[in-house]
């Protein structure tokens, strides 16, 4: 059997990373995968990759024109480009041989629903929601602290349109399953298309996101032994659908008797800064995925503050960690994170909740070192790259029996 991965990007952000993964765990399975790109990679995926990598990007010097001329005619230019990209992506599609295409994430490139909407109904497609773009016009749709409705990722300003778009495309397809990566996910992507979505959510490699010994982790941080750590996403500051807002203002309104030490990940230089009786430890970029882990071991508890989340990656990888999250209840992160199991849950939004239960773990840290066990055991019986892989391969089979049965 041989996937042809569709997808925007190969190595940056949620969904490639959700991808690399699944990839990962179905090239050990023995089935053969490609991965087509829209954007041209500017980085490896951080390991050795374990497929065949193909570049469906537009010519470089034809892309830089483009975006060039995207900044005096940004309608018409970006018209052009959906057309020669779904051109050379049909051509890629005739070319190459795979019996299923499965799509990942392609709203940051050049393909769109009507981009595929023309290939052949007859292919066997997966799709994989990784956010709600691939069947809502916008990634998300959230109201800010303020009450303002944000759209991230919008399809065009048409929201009607654009929606069209997409039932034209699902509607068009003979042989087609449909995937949500958690339950909110695809109860909202069944309630939108009026079609069966199914739920698997991502994997995690395990061997990799373990936990570790806290004090060895904290000293190779420069952190106190002893002290309260929090952790948080540092990418996440600009970006008001993670927000950072609520932390900022939940860590400004704390009232403890001692300072407490977060330490973040994310863009952004290496700094040390304070905010209320919380040091912050910004450590950069930190993308291996070892690193990674001896963050996460570091920290009593790891804050997911998003306003708006389709699963959360950084929280799974948190309690595979054997560390316990503080997370909003909002889309999958209420699959990831159960109360007093695998950490605590507040209202989206609600500094006065985050800061209630920052203080109250800050107050008796133990609370949190009694999850750890479990937080690792719900990890393994969940996320396994394996289990990952065989709840593909069994949707994979099922669109090729539906394929042969009516050929």
């Amino acid at each position: 059997m041989r996937i042809l991965f569709l997808a925007d990007l190969e190595t940056r952000g949620g969904a490639a990373i959700a991808a690399t993964r699944l990839a990962r765990g179905l090239a050990r399975a023995g089935v053969d995968v490609a991965r087509l790109s829209g954007i041209r990679a500017s980085d490896s995926p951080g390991e050795p990759a374990e497929w065949e990598s193909l570049d469906g990007a537009l010519p470089r010097m034809l892309e830089v024109a483009i975006n060039g001329l995207r900044r005096i005619w940004p309608d018409p230019a970006r018209k052009v480009a959906i057309q020669l990209a779904s051109r050379q992506l049909h051509a890629a599609l005739k070319r190459l041989k795979f019996d299923i295409l499965h799509v990942h994430a392609i709203h940051n490139s050049f393909w769109n629903h009507g981009t595929l909407t023309s290939t052949s109904p007859d292919i066997p497609t997966v799709w994989t929601f990784h956010d709600f773009w691939g069947f809502s016009p916008e990634s998300y749709r959230f109201q800010d602290l303020d009450g303002d409705w944000v759209r991230v990722k919008p399809d065009g300003e048409d929201r009607e349109a654009a929606m069209q778009r997409r039932l034209r495309y699902f509607s068009s397809r003979r042989y087609l399953r449909l995937v949500g990566n958690s339950v909110a996910t695809a109860q909202m992507a069944q309630k939108t298309l009026g079609r069966d979505v199914t739920v698997i959510h991502c994997g995690v490699p395990l061997d990799v996101y373990t936990p570790l010994p806290r004090e060895a982790a904290r000293l190779s941080l420069g952190l106190p032994p002893d002290a309260f750590v929090l952790g948080f996403s540092a990418d996440t500051t600009a970006d008001p659908i993670k927000g950072f807002r609520v932390l900022r203002s939940a860590l400004s309104a704390l009232s403890l008797p001692d300072d407490i030490y977060a330490v973040a990940i994310g863009s952004g230089p290496q700094v040390t800064y304070q905010i209320g009786p919380t040091r912050i430890h910004c450590l950069g970029r930190i993308d291996n995925p070892r690193l990674q882990a001896i963050i996460y071991s570091a920290a009593d508890v790891f804050v997911v503050p998003s306003l708006a989340e389709a699963l959360g990656q950084v929280a799974m990888e948190a309690v595979a960690c054997g560390t316990p999250v503080l997370a909003s209840s909002t889309g999958g992160l209420v699959d990831v994170v159960e109360p007093e199991r695998t950490g605590w849950l507040f209202r989206p939004g609600s500094i006065t909740d985050l800061r209630n239960l920052i203080e109250m773990i800050a107050r008796d840290p133990a609370r949190a070192h009694a999850l750890r066990t479990e937080c690792r055991r719900f990890a393994e019986a969940q996320w396994s790259l394996e289990r990952h892989a065989r709840a593909y391969l069994d949707l994979y089979q099922a669109v090729l029996r539906d394929a042969d049965s009516r050929a």
